[in-house]
């Protein structure tokens, strides 16, 4: 709704996001990238997030990588120390 309504370019590129972290008052580069889409990598890593995490949820791991994330896991809690 808010990017709509800012009319913020949609993903890859890395508008929305480098939005949201200016409204926290957050510079990008101290900030974390959550995504499951391989156009949400893109727009982490041309937004010079400081981690991007890829979400594989349909089995596209290595593409998540390819396309520049820090890291994949298949569910969040993996990023938890209990997981």
């Amino acid at each position: 709704v808010v990017a709509a309504e800012r009319r913020l370019p949609g993903k890859p590129r890395p508008d929305t996001f480098l939005a949201a972290a200016h409204d926290l008052g957050t510079d990008p580069s101290a900030a974390a990238v959550f995504e499951d889409a391989l156009a949400g990598m893109d727009a982490g890593r041309s937004g010079h997030f400081g981690y991007v995490v890829g979400v594989d949820r349909v089995g596209q791991g290595d593409a998540l990588r390819d396309h520049g994330a820090d890291i994949v896991v298949q569910d969040l809690s993996e990023l938890t120390e209990e997981a």
